[in-house]
C-alpha cells in the first residue's frame, strides 16, 4: 500500500523551519530562502507568502518541514495571482535531501498546486530541471532553458580558453579605460536602475520599479544574497549587473549597458570582472539565466562565455480575463 503524505496550507511559513528546509534540500536556489519571499510582500500591497507543506513532528514545538512548495500570492479585483515564484524565477517543489520518497512527496505538492491555482487569473511556476512525470493532469508546462558554465578558482585559465571574440572584447573594455566597482549607496542604486529603465524599455518590456532594487540593496546585498555591480568610464555608469547568490551558485538576473556606449564593452568587463571575484570566493557555479524567446542574439553572447543549456519546466496560465484585459 502506498502512503500518500498529507499537505498543509500555511501563510506565511514559519521562517525557521523554511530556512532549514532550504538549507537540507539539494533543488533549493536563491529564489527559496524567505529573505526571497519577504522582499515581494513588502514590496507589493496585498502580497502574501504561502506555502504547501508536507510536515513531522520536531522537538519542542518548532514545526519541522520536510517538503514545500512556496508562493507569493496577490488578490486583485480580476483574480488571484499566484507565482512561485515572482518575475519568472526558479520556484519548484523543496525535499529534504532524506526524505525516503522525495519522487511522491514532489507529485503530492504539484497536485496541490494544481488545485491552488483552479480559477487564478495567472498562475506561474519555474522549475529548473523539473521531471514532466512528476506534473499532475492539468498542470501543463513547456519546455525552456537555463544557461550555465562552470567555474574554477583560476580565472585567468577560463578566460584564456574562450574564443578571441570575448577575450578581445574585454581588452576593449579595459584599453577604454573602464572600471567596475561595487554599488555602496543609495546614488548607485538609482544609477543602476536608470540604466536598467532604458534597457527594458529599449527591449519593449516593463521595468522594474526603483523600489525593488532598492530592497535587493538593503535586504538581500547586507545577507550575502545579491550583489550590484557599476561599470564607469570617466566616472559616469554606463552599465551594470544585478547577481543573485545562493550557495556556491551565482545567478546574472540582469545586467544592462547604455546603448549609446555598448562599443566600449560594459557588458564584457562585467561579466569577466565578476566571474573573476567569484572565482576567488569559489563559487563553482555561473548562471546566466533564462533568455527571451527569439533572443538568438544573447543565447549566442552566452554561449560565447562557454555557457551550456539546462531544461526548465515552466507553466505560464492566464485567464481569458487577464488576456482580454491584456489584449
Amino acid at each position: 500500500m502506498t502512503f500518500t503524505p498529507q499537505v498543509t496550507m500555511v501563510a506565511p511559513p514559519d521562517a525557521a523551519a523554511w530556512d532549514a528546509l532550504v538549507g537540507s534540500s539539494d533543488e533549493a536556489s536563491v529564489f527559496h530562502p524567505s529573505a526571497w519571499a519577504r522582499l515581494w510582500t513588502s514590496e507589493w500591497p496585498n502580497a502574501r507568502w504561502e506555502a504547501l507543506v508536507i510536515s513531522s513532528a520536531a522537538a519542542g514545538n518548532a514545526p519541522r518541514y520536510d517538503a514545500a512548495l512556496g508562493m507569493i500570492v496577490r488578490d486583485g479585483l480580476l483574480g488571484r495571482r499566484v507565482m512561485a515564484m515572482p518575475w519568472g524565477t526558479y520556484g519548484g517543489p523543496l525535499v529534504r535531501r532524506d526524505h525516503p520518497d522525495p519522487g511522491t512527496a514532489r507529485r503530492v505538492l504539484l497536485a496541490a498546486f494544481a488545485e491552488r491555482v483552479r480559477g487564478a487569473m495567472v498562475a506561474e511556476l519555474t522549475w529548473p530541471e523539473g521531471h514532466r512525470d512528476d506534473l499532475p493532469r492539468g498542470l501543463d508546462a513547456r519546455e525552456g532553458f537555463t544557461q550555465v558554465r562552470g567555474l574554477a578558482s583560476d580565472f585567468a585559465l577560463i578566460l584564456r580558453v574562450l574564443p578571441h571574440s570575448v577575450r578581445s572584447r574585454v581588452r576593449q573594455a579595459e584599453e577604454h579605460g573602464l572600471a567596475m566597482r561595487a554599488v555602496a549607496d543609495a546614488a548607485g542604486v538609482r544609477a543602476y536602475h536608470a540604466l536598467a529603465t532604458d534597457t527594458m524599455r529599449r527591449l519593449g518590456a516593463r521595468p522594474k520599479p526603483l523600489s525593488l532594487y532598492q530592497r535587493v540593496f538593503d535586504q538581500l546585498v547586507p545577507a550575502g544574497l545579491a550583489r550590484f555591480d557599476l561599470v564607469e568610464h570617466q566616472g559616469a555608469p554606463i552599465g551594470g549587473a544585478l547577481h543573485l547568490l545562493h550557495r556556491s551558485t551565482a545567478l546574472n538576473w540582469l545586467t544592462v549597458a547604455d546603448e549609446k556606449h555598448r562599443d566600449l564593452r560594459p557588458n564584457h568587463l562585467l561579466i569577466a570582472r565578476v566571474m573573476q571575484s567569484l572565482c576567488e570566493q569559489s563559487y563553482h557555479t555561473y548562471n546566466f539565466g533564462g533568455s527571451p524567446p527569439g533572443a538568438e542574439g544573447l543565447i549566442q553572447f552566452k554561449e560565447s562565455w562557454g555557457a551550456e543549456r539546462r531544461p526548465v519546466l515552466e507553466v505560464r496560465r492566464r485567464s481569458l480575463l487577464h488576456r482580454l484585459f491584456r489584449g
